[in-house]
């Protein structure tokens, strides 16, 4: 099978376009973001958030309910990010156990051991306040953060799992300096990066 746009359907779930990557680390990965020229805003509210927004041709949200269903605990899966930067070197990092609550639990983060040429952004060591595992999703209306004086969903323009607030955010304005610690400390600024995708599959 090629690379591109499938329709899948998960228990519970009604058929939903998604696209594939079936060549990186053995394929058969289900992209769940996708960012390449900055055509879709990400500054979106809980509701888009949790069904997903943009085109899975081009950029795209799959959607929390959808990252939920394919990460299900009893379903052990990986998170595999990759970034590139604008000169053209692409960096990746896998975490090899993913998975997300559901809706009544806030989009649970749960992330576990990890490995790549990114380094670990998620679980930053020494950094607690930045550690994103165990956190619940936020956008800017639904503030689940830990980040006492403020929204960080509000405050950086996207939605995430925010702690107060982060090393690791991949869905601020692209392209610019206000998109910022994309995935600190390799990338700082949005203006750094060409491309992102987070992508999942089962063990």
């Amino acid at each position: 099978m090629l690379s591109g746009v499938y329709t899948i359907r998960t228990k519970g779930y009604d058929d939903h376009s998604v696209y594939c990557d079936m060549t990186t680390e053995g394929g058969g990965w289900t992209v769940i973001l996708k960012r390449t020229d900055g055509s879709v805003d990400f500054a979106k509210n809980w509701d888009a958030y949790k069904n997903g927004f943009g085109d899975a041709s081009s950029e795209y949200w799959i959607g929390n309910e959808m990252i939920h269903h394919l990460t299900k605990q009893n379903l052990p899966a990986m998170l595999y990010v990759m970034i590139t930067h604008v000169n053209g070197t692409t960096f990746y990092q896998i975490y090899h156990q993913f998975s997300v609550s559901s809706e009544k639990d806030g989009y649970q983060l749960s992330i576990g051991e990890t490995t790549g040429t990114l380094g670990d952004s998620i679980m930053p060591t020494g950094n607690l306040k930045q550690n994103l595992k165990g956190m619940m999703f936020s956008t800017a209306e639904k503030d689940q953060d830990r980040y006492d004086v403020g929204n960080c969903a509000k405050l950086y323009k996207g939605g995430w799992w925010f702690n107060a607030c982060h090393y690791a955010f991949l869905t601020g304005p692209f392209g610019s300096d206000g998109w910022f610690k994309p995935w600190y400390p390799v990338f700082t600024h949005g203006h750094q990066i060409q491309a992102v995708i987070m992508m999942t599959k089962r063990k």
